[in-house]
């Protein structure tokens, strides 16, 4: 018996070994990953890095802890020494493409401001997308690289709001734009705080069924007016709206600090009953398209309180009235546009006076325009086609517009105004109307846009050129490549490409092997190429690069970016070694 209680013992031991073998097993071996589905470049970002046969976004991420990466074609392995990537950044200037007027500042010649940032959860990156839904930059989209890194070097200045959202986040952030400036917009997701808050009527009386939004999220205030939001993303300043039927609007800006507990009477605020602007328009005079009617503040502060950027712009059709409800009690501008006629008047002072309306009519009159007609190369009229007229420099002329309010940009988000750029559709018959508004620069760029995006056309124009005719043609925008080589080297070497301030994923490219940019606008670059912060082309300011159809540029290394590091730097540097540093491993090369 005693024999038998022994063997029993020792099988049920075995199985329990076995059993936990096997748990071991399956929660220590490699996780299977399934292939990563990466979104097509938004319309306008015309760069795509494609390592020779395959595009960048198609290999394995991230690379940066990597030391062996597969090849462009996906035949072989290769590994790498080098510690550190060559970093290869692409600045378009001038495309081809794009028209040029005498005398006069090139097309989008104002965007210079920068934005740059990585959207993270502990350390990984999280490949979000950033698309800006208030300011002159509305409808822009930044993706992110696998790494959650973002850019973009040709923005309109100004405030803006920007809307990013990822697999699992999301969040609604302000950030300030300044020509010349590199902004950093850094969005960690790890260790969320909690806010609570309180809303009160202007009877001290907490209101009920507020909704509040903070950072893209939404909560409803109960009996007492009391909110609360368990999982807030840290920041500064972080966008919180509170919305009632019957009550203005109110906006502000509060700090989250992460894994922090906001408690009960920090957040605190009052709303008031609304006030109500209806907006009669006369009838219709000049182009076919809707009005534009935009709404600011008189008088402006950084202390802001209503989010105006919510409301308006807003197009209503010539004879109708629009109403505008929530709105607070204070002094307004309307501004009314519309194409080929000038408002009456122009620009109105509105007193909004909380739990009244205000009614105020606008009417029309004829006024210098441009009349087009968009066309292909066989002469065939294109109907709904999408036609811009553009100040050379769109801040200038907007700054220059808002003279009496120097200090709107910096303290309002405000969309891109008519005199700077409008836009219309070509009817059925392939015509349009813009403004010229020559009071803000005789010199305009028109240009046409077919509306599959496969035409493209444009040209410079003053206001003597009320009669234009555009032809629009498949342009070699985007078609272009640019093959980097690396000379003298002998084995993989990481590189890192940066076009038009947005940074791609790594890639190790082989030594017999040039890297391949396409999908590249034909036109002059601007190129600068460094490694371990030391500059190897173009220095600080860069060094220009005509790109056509099939272009290729060579780069000398230093001898340690072509040698390699030794294996304890490749570790301090946060890299795996390669096999033919690894003592006692086959020569994988």
């Amino acid at each position: 018996m005693a024999k038998q209680n022994t063997t029993l013992l020792a099988a049920l031991a075995g199985a329990l070994c076995a059993a936990m073998g096997a748990v071991y097993w399956l929660s220590s071996r490699p996780a299977t990953r399934e292939p990563s589905l990466v979104a097509a470049e938004a319309p306008g970002d015309l760069a795509r890095v494609e390592p020779a046969a395959a595009p960048l976004e198609t290999l394995s991420a991230p690379r940066s802890n990597q030391g062996a990466a597969l090849s462009a074609t996906g035949e072989r392995t290769v590994e790498t020494s080098v510690a550190w990537p060559v970093k290869v950044e692409l600045e378009l200037l001038r495309g081809l493409h794009v028209p040029r007027a005498k005398d006069a500042p090139p097309m989008g010649s104002g965007a210079q401001a920068r934005l740059r940032g990585r959207l993270t959860r502990g350390e990984s990156g999280i490949a979000g997308k950033l698309t800006f839904t208030g300011g002159a930059n509305a409808g822009r989209v930044l993706t992110c690289n696998e790494r959650g890194e973002f850019g973009a070097l040709d923005l309109y200045p100004g405030l803006a709001e920007v809307h990013v959202e990822g697999p699992g986040v999301e969040a609604m952030r302000e950030v300030r734009l300044r020509a010349g400036q590199a902004e950093e917009l850094n969005i960690s997701y790890d260790m969320p705080g909690q806010v609570y808050g309180q809303v009160f009527d202007r009877e001290s009386k907490g209101l009920e069924g507020v909704d509040v939004e903070l950072d893209g999220q939404h909560a409803r205030s109960d009996a007492e007016g009391l909110f609360y939001f368990p999982a807030a993303t840290g920041g500064d300043a972080v966008q919180l709206i509170l919305r009632k039927a019957g009550f203005a609007t109110l906006s502000s800006r509060v700090a989250v600090a992460a894994g922090r507990v906001i408690e009960k009477g920090r957040y605190v605020y009052t709303m008031y009953p609304a006030a109500t602007l209806e907006l009669t328009l006369g009838p219709r005079v000049g182009g076919r398209e809707d009005a534009v009617v935009i709404l600011l503040p008189e008088v402006t502060n950084t202390m802001r309180s209503y989010p105006w950027h919510r409301v308006s712009p807003v197009r209503v059709r010539p004879g109708t009235t629009l109403r505008i409800d929530d709105l607070p009690g204070m002094r307004v501008s309307a501004r009314v546009y519309h194409d080929g006629a000038l408002a009456d008047p122009e620009v109105a002072t509105v007193f909004l006076q909380s739990g009244q309306v205000e009614r105020h009519e606008v009417r029309f009159q004829a006024a210098p325009a441009f009349q087009g007609i968009v066309q292909d190369e066989k002469g065939l009229r294109v109907e709904n086609a999408r036609v811009v007229c553009e100040a050379p420099d769109r801040t200038g002329a907007t700054l220059q517009y808002l003279s009496a309010m120097p200090r709107l940009l910096e303290e309002e988000i405000i969309p891109t105004l008519p005199p700077a750029a409008s836009e219309a559709r070509t009817n059925f018959n392939g015509e349009f109307s813009l403004s010229s508004w020559s009071k803000f620069g005789d010199v305009r760029y028109l240009w046409a846009e077919s509306a599959d995006g496969k035409l493209w056309g444009g040209r410079a124009v003053t206001s003597k050129d009320s009669q234009v005719l555009l032809t629009v043609a498949p342009i070699e925008d985007g078609r272009a490549t640019l093959a980097l080589d690396f000379l003298g080297r002998h084995q993989g070497l990481p590189v890192v490409v940066t076009i038009a301030g947005r940074p791609r994923e790594e890639v190790i490219v082989p030594a017999d092997e040039a890297l391949e940019i396409g999908g590249l606008a034909t036109g002059a670059w601007r190129i600068r190429v460094a490694w371990n912060g030391k500059a190897l082309v173009g220095g600080n300011a860069g060094q220009e690069l005509g790109i056509a159809k099939d272009t290729r540029f060579a780069v000398s290394l230093p001898a340690e970016a072509i040698q390699g590091q030794d294996a304890d730097t490749l570790l301090r540097a946060g890299r795996s070694l390669p096999s033919f540093l690894v003592p006692g491993a086959s020569d994988g090369r």
